[in-house]
């Protein structure tokens, strides 16, 4: 069967990354990042021996009309269309017109909107014929299958589906996404992009996603992690790790790398033997990686440094104890700092990501973070808006609360507010957010951080 896979193009002249639970505007990264799940996706399918497309229309600067004449001329029989909250209205137009001039064609969609969402989704987009809920990879290689052998799709887990005989939207039973084995996957088919358009913005450098693990074991109130991959950490064979960056530097020329993954650091034993293969086999790479703050050990650090990690994104979230314990995050503020002391330590360079309108924050508490961010000395900070989305506790306790203040859910974006909470509107949450992300990056500070790290990379790689 012929399948064309597609990263919508840019919604409103915004180029958005949507990947997982990351749904964010290109400038929020200041880089496009590849679409793994995509590039996954097409590799299952292709060793199944479909006939793959696959086009990210972002990286590739595609519009609608150039994608329609694309598609009309491939002429799939299953369209696979990637979304986000952000750019759903994008996103599902792009969907409704290739289904209107594409004959006979079957569209799926996936991501974190309609995992959460479900039949409500299915009922709101009507010219969507199946969505996965949860990560994509086997739902989508048990519905090619059945499509092809025109057999029964009813015991595909993790699909909802329309039955337009019946007039009926099915949902199957759910994905045992614990089971999921990471290992049977084929290595992302990167061959099917065009790497040269996923570039770091300081050095220009090419650089790739790289998944390290999936899932979750925490009960952060605010966070879909678990909910989009299942609670249980699945863990990639390290070989399997290192053999793909092998590939990605011996094939495609790229030596750096965003391990993706909820913490690379959650268990420090698989994290040190990450490192030591990387470092057994003198691959000279440079990576970022992600970490809660109560996971670091100052030996796993050092190894994380020797083996080319030059940034660790921290889960800080507030640095106000009270707001933390009411998100369940499960950590102290004495551990953040420590956390930073020991990342700089090991000369790491440190992204700090906060939350601002949590449950308990007070425009106090949010200038308390903010400070916080200045004065820590942290090289670079991700500010966020709490977003209630379904399916977490958060989302459940805002609808209760009646703290929603949108019924236009494209607008739960991190950068925006659309929830207030006990004692902030939704628009002061904006501005506090706005406020810290200025205060942080006009600073004279972050250009020579800049220069000063475009000089540092050129000298690692050289």
């Amino acid at each position: 069967m012929k399948i064309l896979i597609i990263n919508p193009p840019a919604y409103k002249n915004k180029d958005y990354i949507r990947e997982g639970r990351c749904m964010q505007t290109k400038s929020s990264w200041a880089a496009l990042w590849m679409p793994l799940s995509l590039a996954y996706t097409a590799a299952v399918l292709r060793k199944d021996k479909h006939r793959i497309r696959l086009i990210d229309c972002i990286a590739g600067k595609v519009n609608l009309k150039k994608l329609t004449k694309t598609a009309f001329k491939f002429s799939p029989g299953l369209i696979i269309v990637n979304t986000a909250f952000p750019s759903i209205k994008g996103d599902m137009r792009t969907a409704r017109i290739l289904k209107r001039n594409c004959p006979g064609v079957k569209i799926m969609a996936f991501g974190l909107y309609p995992s959460l969402l479900e039949v409500k989704f299915m009922r709101q987009f009507p010219w969507v014929d199946f969505i996965v809920v949860g990560e994509p990879e086997w739902t989508t290689r048990e519905l090619a299958r059945a499509l092809e052998n025109k057999a029964k799709i009813g015991k595909v887990n993790g699909l909802v589906y329309r039955d337009r005989t019946r007039k009926k939207i099915i949902k199957n039973k759910p994905q045992d996404l614990g089971r999921n084995n990471l290992d049977d996957l084929p290595f992302p088919a990167r061959d099917l992009l065009d790497n040269e358009a996923y570039r770091l913005p300081i050095n220009n450098e090419k650089f790739t996603l790289l998944s390290v693990g999936r899932g979750c074991p925490f009960s952060c109130i605010y966070c879909t992690a678990n909910v989009y991959y299942g609670k249980k950490f699945r863990k990639r064979k390290v070989n399997r790790i290192v053999d793909e960056i092998e590939e990605c530097l011996n094939r495609y020329g790229i030596k750096n790398f965003l391990f993706w993954g909820e913490s690379f650091t959650l268990d420090q034993d698989y994290g040190e033997k990450i490192c030591d293969e990387i470092l057994r086999r003198n691959l000279k790479i440079v990576w970022s990686t992600t970490s809660r703050v109560d996971t670091l050990n100052q030996r796993l650090l050092d190894k994380m440094k020797k083996a080319g990690c030059v940034m660790l994104g921290l889960g800080i979230e507030s640095i106000n104890q009270d707001i933390l314990d009411k998100m369940k995050k499960g950590i102290k503020v004495e551990q953040v700092k420590q956390a930073i002391k020991m990342v700089k330590k090991a000369k790491i360079k440190v992204m700090g990501h906060f939350i601002f309108g949590l449950p308990g924050e007070t425009e106090e508490s949010a200038k308390r973070s903010r400070d916080f961010a200045l004065k820590s000395r942290v090289e670079y900070a991700q500010f966020y808006c709490a977003v209630p989305y379904p399916k977490t506790e958060l989302g459940a306790l805002a609808k209760e609360k009646g703290w929603v203040e949108t019924k236009n859910v494209s607008r739960f974006d991190l950068t925006d507010s659309v929830m207030r909470n006990e004692v902030l509107s939704s628009k002061e949450i904006k501005r506090l957010r706005d406020r810290a992300y200025r205060s942080f990056y006009l600073r004279p500070r972050m250009f020579f951080q800049a220069l000063k790290e475009v000089n540092s990379l050129r000298t690692f790689l050289s």
